[in-house]
């Protein structure tokens, strides 16, 4: 509703839909490269999309290539199809127990398919190989699942992870709806106001990354800009309504026929 309304405000203000269209979607494109990278989050799952219908003709044609099921892993975890994501990464495990990257797919895949003792042992076997892995991510993954599932155990691993990430948003963030299931509000508040203070000394594209995370720590904040981009919408719409009867009323004025004068011509 509020699309359309801002489509026929500018609409009335160009005179032209399609002029109205670009404009609507060019401020669009704008507020997604400075909010929340959509867009760049379309594209990447397009390329996604792409890359992982090659990689299966790839394994349709050699079911050993290594690389490709893992290519493939990757790609299938990132589209969140989890179950498919097993059936394909378990024989790289299968073959090497020791393939870290392997027992990082199949771990984030069991936790998000509900097999949670499974999941947490293999992230737990790749944190103890090596512990700074993917930048420590079995860590966040564990507290992330572990916090969607209301277990109070999950600020453990979180606190792991900000000894080497104290910057951290979303750690932040999970940390303190940890510290909620343990009922430790204190804590949650802390912890939500240094997630706040994390993302406001974050560079420009940090920021467009963690606002998601920011503005649930500090919800206040996106209610600020509706209510402004509401009040926006209103003043702009009363102008309008003050300025359309005027102009209805000089269209009025310049299609009424002109009245003949009764006096005869002069000679």
């Amino acid at each position: 509703m509020s699309n359309w309304i801002n489509f026929s405000i500018l609409w009335m203000l160009t005179g032209s839909p399609v002029a109205a269209a670009v404009i609507l979607l060019l401020a669009y494109a704008i507020a997604d490269w400075y909010a929340f990278g959509f867009l760049r989050g379309v594209a990447h799952a397009v390329s996604d999309f792409h890359r992982g219908r090659r990689l299966r003709l790839v394994l349709l044609h050699n079911p050993h290539d290594r690389k490709a099921r893992a290519d493939l892993g990757d790609v299938l975890v990132s589209q969140r199809r989890y179950r498919r994501a097993i059936a394909i990464v378990k024989p790289l495990a299968d073959e090497n127990p020791h393939d870290l990257n392997a027992l990082y797919m199949l771990g984030v895949a069991c936790l998000a398919t509900g097999r949670v003792r499974e999941g947490e042992i293999f992230l737990g076997e790749v944190y103890e190989a090596d512990p700074g892995y993917r930048d420590c991510a079995a860590l966040l993954q564990l507290g992330r699942f572990r916090v969607r599932r209301g277990d109070g155990s999950a600020a453990e691993p979180l606190r792991r992870y900000l000894e080497t990430h104290p910057h951290h948003v979303e750690a932040r963030f999970l940390l303190s709806q940890a510290c909620v299931l343990a009922r430790d509000h204190a804590a949650a508040a802390a912890e939500r106001a240094r997630c706040w203070r994390e993302y406001e000394t974050e560079l420009p594209y940090q920021r467009r990354r963690d606002r998601i995370w920011a503005w649930r720590a500090r919800p206040s904040r996106p209610l600020i800009y509706a209510a402004a981009a509401c009040c926006g919408i209103a003043l702009v719409g009363a102008a309008l309504q003050r300025s359309t009867p005027s102009a209805h009323a000089a269209a009025d004025l310049r299609s009424s026929p002109t009245p003949r004068s009764s006096a005869p011509p002069a000679r």
